[in-house]
């Protein structure tokens, strides 16, 4: 494992092809993560990394009307 894996924050969850029924799988994921969702056939890929300080200003002056 070289140094750049070893630093990576980002990380992925693939759940299929058997989806789990609505209502019984559930993420908690912080609002300091962005997450993509994509759905390729019958599974469902998550990628989730760190937001960027850019990221969490924006998301806060919508949060609270600024």
């Amino acid at each position: 494992m070289d140094d750049d894996e070893k630093l990576d924050d980002r990380g992925a969850l693939i759940v299929g092809p058997e989806m789990p029924r609505r209502g019984r799988f559930t993420l908690l994921v912080s609002d300091s993560f962005w997450l993509d969702v994509t759905e390729i056939g019958d599974t469902v890929r998550l990628d989730f990394r760190p937001r960027t300080i850019r990221e969490r200003v924006e998301l806060w002056r919508r949060k609270w009307g600024l």
